[in-house]
Parts: structure tokens; C-alpha cells; sequence
């Protein structure tokens, strides 16, 4: 009966990734994205962890190089379930769009409180971050203002035992605070299905999909991304 109930509800998550793709992809105006990423984590104490990760990701229907970035990150569980971070990413993007393109380097910061909860089988999610990125090699007379963004993210997830996964589901807001420097805000809304398996001795592999829409003024977007992500965790705690 387990067993039953649990491939109905993996049935359900492969319909739904399926009709939200057709209907993406119906529209001129949305592009798909591919995400990947491996990411190596290290438990230093019960309280301190630490990570360090590769991405890459391709734009225009997954054809082009986006971009690439490294990021490292800590985090500090200063309450049982909450945990502060503090995080850092050398970003390598592709601009090939006007007279003068080619890889050019971002760095951006970040801050976060993020809390957890757990109620038998199901986990909620809560995150607040502040972000800051901006380009490496120009000043703000030559047009580069710093790009930030308050961002929440609320999740929920549930363990399918039998088939031993975990599907999670998160919903993201982007907020640009008010700042002279820019003419116009943006906010972004992102939703995200993750499905994660984890292997003893392997590691863990996420495989996830997600819309974004973005609004700055007037102007509406829309694009949707597909993507895996391989994680190993190293214990110096037992």
C-alpha cells in the first residue's frame, strides 16, 4: 500500500514537471535554463559546517554558456534549528550581447538566517538572505552599480521511504531595496521542485526544476531551468 501511495505521488510530480514544461515552452518569451552543480560539504562540529561548490549553467534553451561560478560558504547553527551563514561566489559570466563582449568576472557576498522544523515526515524550510554582487575591474562611473537583493525562501519537504527520496518544494521572493543609483526596482518570484536521493558512500543527487518570473517596472519576464546537483558530505564529528 506504501509503496502504491508513493508512486502516485512521484506519478503526480512527473505530470506536473511535464505539463509546466509544454506550457513554458509554448511561450516566445521564456527561455530554459540548465543548472548543474557538484558541491563537497564538511561537517567541522555539531554546530559549524562548511561548503564549497561549481556551477555551470546554460541559457537559450540550454545551447550557451551562461555562466560559471565558485562558491564558498559557512554556516553556524546558533539555536537548535536556527543557523546563521555567510557565503561568497566568483561568478565567470558570458556577455555576448552588444559591441563588446566576451567572460567577464563578478563577485558576490551574502548573509543568511535560516530555520528549520521538522514534523515526522515532513521538513519546513525558512531562509532570509541579503546578497550583494557587483563587477570585478569597473567602477560605479564606468556603470557598475552594485546589484542587491533581500531574498525569502519558504520549503516544504517530504520523505517518500519506500523509494527512499525526498521531494521538496520552495517558494522564493526577490526584493531590490530602494537605491538612488537605480532607476528602476526589480523583484523576482521563483518556485522550485527539488527530488533528492542519497546514497551511503556516494553521496547525494538533486534533480530539480523551477520557474522565475522578473519585473523591473513595466517590463515582465519569464524562464524556467532544469538541473542536477551531486553532493558529498564529510562527518569530522563521529
Amino acid at each position: 500500500m506504501k509503496n502504491i501511495i508513493s508512486l502516485k505521488w512521484l506519478n503526480a510530480l512527473t505530470l506536473f514537471i511535464a505539463i509546466t514544461s509544454t506550457s513554458i515552452s509554448a511561450q516566445n518569451d521564456n527561455d530554459l535554463e540548465g543548472w548543474s552543480a557538484v558541491e563537497l560539504n564538511l561537517k567541522a562540529t555539531k554546530k559549524l559546517s562548511f561548503s564549497v561548490a561549481e556551477h555551470l549553467r546554460f541559457r537559450n534553451d540550454i545551447s550557451t554558456v551562461k555562466n560559471y561560478f565558485t562558491q564558498i560558504k559557512v554556516n553556524y547553527e546558533i539555536l537548535k534549528n536556527l543557523e546563521l551563514g555567510a557565503g561568497v561566489r566568483y561568478i565567470t559570466k558570458n556577455d555576448d550581447v552588444g559591441g563588446q563582449q566576451g567572460y567577464d568576472p563578478f563577485f558576490r557576498y551574502q548573509f543568511d538566517a535560516a530555520y528549520r522544523h521538522k514534523i515526522e515526515k515532513v521538513d519546513l524550510f525558512f531562509l532570509l538572505r541579503y546578497q550583494n554582487k557587483n563587477q570585478l575591474g569597473r567602477s560605479e562611473s564606468e556603470g557598475d552599480v552594485a546589484k542587491e537583493f533581500i531574498r525569502t525562501r519558504f520549503g516544504v519537504g517530504y520523505k517518500i521511504k519506500p523509494l527512499k527520496l525526498t521531494l521538496r518544494v520552495f517558494a522564493e521572493h526577490f526584493n531590490q531595496p530602494t537605491n538612488s543609483k537605480i532607476e528602476q526596482n526589480e523583484t523576482r518570484m521563483r518556485y522550485t521542485l527539488k527530488l533528492n536521493r542519497r546514497f551511503k558512500k556516494i553521496g547525494s543527487f538533486t534533480l530539480f526544476y523551477g520557474i522565475q518570473n522578473n519585473s523591473v517596472g513595466d517590463l515582465k519576464t519569464k524562464k524556467s531551468f532544469l538541473g542536477l546537483k551531486y553532493a558529498y558530505k564529510i562527518d569530522f564529528t563521529k
